[in-house]
């Protein structure tokens, strides 16, 4: 059986059980050599004499373990039952029961009843050793943690930390991770920081859920430039595509759109981006960056490949990175799909500016008649300045004049209006001029 069922404990909530062979009797040399090796780390608790396991229960303490080992846990628990009922227990073996217990609760998932077991152990302090005891702190902060009890846990690692005079890596990440919880950004951060700097010391690689950790309390912090660094840590030693899409975020954040571009345009290169949003984005960021033809084709092909849905939203992106890259014959077709999908008149509007680009009179009259009819365009006049522009090209002079005579109603466009109108009454009349027969008066004196 696992007895350790919850990821988020490390592998030391099990406290080592002694075997049989390395239990010892009261005044033994390794009873003095243990007692020796736990006065080096120097817990802050009053010096006491270490007991032992009496000899007579050495075999059963062995029998238990074997239990154990066996994943025979009901026997375990008969064995431990009938110990218990002893009399004449001495605190160390009251400890390494309790343990026995809670680690049997704890495989159980039943977190109350660890507790209750491993807090026994915190109430026998004589006799215990500082190691032992000192660990059973640490266990107690890791079972508060997966209870989401992290008031709890952090009192309970802080004790632990201070009877610590080299702690670990992963003691200071379990302090730092319940400062997190309790959103103690501030404190956490150079518990996380120590952590990780330790396990580098070791010449280990940063694990990937402490770099994740430290990632995110820069990003509570909203401190990007020191997120940077360590996402590009997760990116060289774990890499994956959501590092590298965290990275683009943090580089909009710092305000540096370049980098951003060139970050999404790698991935996509190599593949990575697949889903509509990132498509979009790239394409926006290019359009961003004065590069619309590269948007285009980003569009395009997202539109082909079926990644991108035929939609207002895509073929308008779409449709504008053809219109910027002056590409208007292209950019007719999702103009005019984009068109026909929106609620207002302003796609029509633009379609009408490629088909004028294109010197296709007719075909821009008929698409500007559709944006003034769907209305709400962002400079009514102008678009009436074009219908008769559009118009005078075809030679239709008082349609032409009409849609300029309406365009003197929008004062910002009523000069040029009123220019044009002018300039087409010219028009009108050099032409009748020129249509006027000519007379050529013979009658002349010799």
């Amino acid at each position: 059986m696992n007895r350790i069922v919850k990821s988020i404990l490390s592998a030391a909530l099990l406290v080592p059980f002694l075997l049989a062979a390395e239990y010892t009797v009261v005044g033994s040399v390794g009873s003095a050599a243990q007692a020796a090796e736990e006065a080096k780390k120097k817990p802050r608790r009053k010096a006491n004499r270490v007991q032992t396991i009496g000899a007579s229960r050495v075999k059963v303490f062995e029998k238990i373990n074997e239990a154990f080992d066996a994943e025979d846990i009901a026997g375990a628990q008969a064995l431990l039952a009938k110990l218990e009922a002893e009399p004449d227990l001495n605190n160390i073996e009251k400890a390494y029961i309790a343990n026995y217990k809670g680690n049997i609760f704890f495989s159980e998932d039943n977190l109350n009843g660890a507790l209750r077991e491993f807090k026994k152990i915190m109430s026998l302090q004589e006799g215990i050793s500082p190691g032992f005891y000192n660990q059973i702190m640490y266990v107690i902060a890791q079972v508060y943690f997966s209870q989401e009890n992290y008031s709890e846990a952090l009192k309970f690692a802080q004790r632990w930390l201070g009877t610590q005079e080299e702690p670990t890596a992963d003691g200071y990440m379990l302090v730092g991770q319940a400062h997190y919880m309790l959103k103690d950004y501030n404190k956490a951060l150079p518990m996380v920081q120590k952590g990780i700097q330790k396990y580098i010391d070791l010449g280990s690689t940063p694990k990937e859920g402490w770099l994740n950790l430290l990632s995110s309390i820069y990003r509570q912090k909203s401190d990007y430039k020191n997120m940077l660094p360590v996402l590009k840590q997760l990116v060289q030693h774990y890499p994956k595509k959501t590092y590298l899409l965290t990275m683009g975020g943090v580089y909009n954040e710092l305000d540096d759109p370049a980098r951003m571009t060139a970050m999404y345009q790698a991935m996509y290169d190599q593949g990575l981006l697949s889903a509509e949003s990132e498509i979009v984005t790239l394409a926006s960021l290019q359009m961003s960056q004065d590069n619309p033809y590269k948007a285009s084709t980003v569009m395009e092909k997202g539109l082909a490949d079926g990644i991108l849905k035929k939609d207002l939203k895509n073929y308008r992106i779409y449709a504008q990175a053809l219109y910027l890259a002056k590409e208007y014959e292209k950019a007719l077709s999702p103009l005019s799909q984009a068109a026909s999908r929106a609620k207002d008149g302003k796609l029509y509007n633009q379609l009408a500016q490629s088909y004028i680009a294109l010197n296709r009179w007719a075909e821009a009259d008929g698409a500007i008649n559709k944006a003034l009819k769907k209305g709400k365009l962002q400079d009514t006049g102008q678009t009436l300045i074009s219908q008769g522009l559009v118009r005078f090209e075809q030679k239709k002079y008082e349609s032409s004049k009409a849609a300029f005579k309406r365009a003197l109603q929008h004062k910002k466009v009523a000069k040029a209006a009123d220019n044009w109108i002018r300039y087409v009454d010219n028009e009108i009349f050099r032409i009748k001029e020129l249509e006027k027969e000519i007379v050529i008066n013979t009658d002349v004196d010799v």
